[in-house]
């Protein structure tokens, strides 16, 4: 059984769990490298759980042993785990020496990304989308912070709702700044946060930050149990998996459009003539090339 799969049993089953089993399944989804090399009596004070919750939580996952248990992660850690993107590339350039190999890659880009944008937009996401997009509306100011790979999601993000609301701000984290935007931040405010594996630490900790200053968090993530679904008020899951060497941005920036347009949606009228002046704004400065004539 491979690793993801026991990542995904926690995130589908852990609403069902007892507090003891929750607190072990956090910590087998933070701390995979440790379930691999430590021993089930050192993980479980680890985790701060009895050994016998922790094998309550195999038991659960549909996971017979603890010892089958380990091997799971320590296959993960000698084979899944020799970089973080460079793993994923040796065994995607070495796949692709094959006649015909990469158009069977291109067909499985094209399936994984149908199937991040379904999961982004299923109905089990709509109320939540409908939830953060009423926190956006409502509050005085929104930021959006994201960085690396998911710094085009919260870009997108902002750009969409910057057309219509005069109160966003992209926390860019220039020059490693990003912790010193945090001072913009009010109570009350708003912070929607992009953060998937590998996590980035200075997002994390902007969540955390905001989050004990009295910000709302809206976090676009890969999973219910990440280090930022943990600090949001809301939390929006998007697909993101790939066969390429870092993970797709599709589902977040599908999260993320769905968002803007719900929020568009509750702005009205103010917000349908902040965009007019936008537009003439552009015009005025020719920002776009203007239409080809077709005579």
């Amino acid at each position: 059984m491979p690793l993801q799969e026991i990542w995904q049993r926690i995130d589908a089953r852990y609403g069902a769990f007892s507090p003891q089993l929750r607190r072990a399944a956090r910590f087998v989804r933070e701390h995979p490298q440790d379930v691999a090399l430590q021993s089930l009596r050192t993980v479980s004070r680890q985790a701060g759980v009895s050994p016998t919750s922790m094998t309550r939580l195999t038991q659960a996952l549909d996971v017979e042993t603890w010892d089958a248990f380990q091997a799971t992660h320590r296959a993960w850690l000698t084979a899944g785990r020799p970089g973080v993107f460079s793993g994923r590339a040796d065994r995607l350039i070495s796949g692709t020496r094959k006649p015909g190999a990469e158009d069977h890659l291109l067909d499985a880009v094209a399936e994984a990304e149908r199937a991040n944008i379904a999961h982004a937009l299923d109905a089990a996401s709509r109320s939540l989308l409908r939830q953060a997009a009423d926190l956006l509306a409502n509050a005085p100011a929104v930021s959006v912070a994201g960085i690396r790979s998911c710094f085009p999601v919260a870009f997108s993000l902002h750009y969409s709702l910057s057309l219509f609301m005069p109160n966003v701000r992209l926390m860019t984290g220039t020059g490693g700044s990003l912790l010193d935007e945090l001072h913009h931040l009010r109570a009350g405010d708003a912070l929607v946060v992009v953060s998937v594996a590998p996590y980035s630490r200075e997002t994390v900790e902007v969540a955390r930050h905001a989050r004990s200053a009295g910000v709302r968090v809206v976090g676009i993530t890969d999973g219910p149990l990440t280090p930022v679904a943990r600090l949001s008020d809301i939390t929006l899951v998007a697909g993101n998996d790939s066969p390429a060497h870092i993970a797709s941005p599709i589902g977040p920036i599908a999260v993320a459009q769905a968002l803007a347009l719900l929020v568009l949606a509750r702005a009205g009228e103010g917000a349908l003539e902040t965009l007019r002046r936008r537009e003439a704004t552009l015009e005025a400065t020719s920002a776009y090339l203007p239409e080809e004539s077709t005579t």
